[in-house]
């Protein structure tokens, strides 16, 4: 295995404490999935009032979902997005997930709502562009994803300057790139079928929920072409 690589993740938030017992919280999930490819977490809780550390301490960040709404309006919410923003504009890769696609295309002048299609839960589809089909955060997969949703809010406004990477009908800003580093993703590329149907229970709603790679081969294509990079630049 290659050696090991420092990311840091920025938790927005904590899932439904009854998905917790079972399937543990955003934190894990991304733990699941990232420390087989040699991948060493450092978490800091933003929804917390934790401090954001700087950015060139790691070869990477994430931004993390979260129940809350960019439309709560928390302080520490226009803060994250605006430091993310930067973090990428000094070089630093940053891939923001869910709710972290919102703070991140608001602070970039998008504007986010409820969705006026109405949520969107479990197993779905999402057509890349040409422009996705062209990155290499969706390097080796098909021109239609299948990946793991749960959101009420959308980009109803697109972030200025961002690159439309995929779009479906329920959500036309599924993923976006802004500049070289940094990249947005509506669904969550880090949950498990195992937890998405857990949470569709939880939640009392009805929606398909079936098994795929491809969160994990997004996530496996952010390390490989984003993060070692940024690693062995840093040395």
């Amino acid at each position: 295995m290659d050696r090991l690589v420092n990311v840091l993740l920025v938790k927005s938030g904590t899932t439904t404490p009854a998905l917790v017992e079972t399937h543990g919280d955003y934190d894990d999930w991304f733990r699941a999935a990232l420390e087989p490819l040699g991948v060493r977490l450092q978490l800091v809780a933003a929804y917390l009032g934790q401090p954001l550390p700087d950015p060139a301490d790691f070869d990477g960040v994430l931004i993390s979902g979260s129940p809350l709404s960019v439309r709560d309006e928390a302080g520490w919410m226009p803060s994250l997005g605006q430091w993310a923003r930067a973090a990428a504009a000094a070089g630093h890769p940053v891939l923001a997930v869910c709710f972290g696609h919102q703070v991140v295309g608001e602070a970039a002048g998008g504007r986010v709502e409820s969705n006026p299609n109405g949520g969107e839960y479990g197993s779905i589809s999402v057509p890349l562009t040409a422009a996705g089909r062209a990155d290499p955060l969706f390097a080796g997969l098909p021109d239609v994803l299948c990946v793991q949703s749960t959101h009420k809010d959308i980009l109803v406004q697109p972030p200025q300057g961002a690159e439309l990477l995929a779009g479906n009908d329920n959500t036309a800003w599924q993923a976006f790139a802004m500049g070289p580093q940094l990249r947005a993703v509506q669904f969550h590329p880090e949950l498990g079928a195992g937890a998405m149907a857990r949470l569709i229970e939880v939640r009392g709603l009805s929606a398909p929920v079936v098994e795929t790679d491809h969160g994990q081969r997004i996530l496996t294509n952010w390390i490989e072409a984003w993060v070692r990079p940024a690693a062995a630049r840093r040395g």
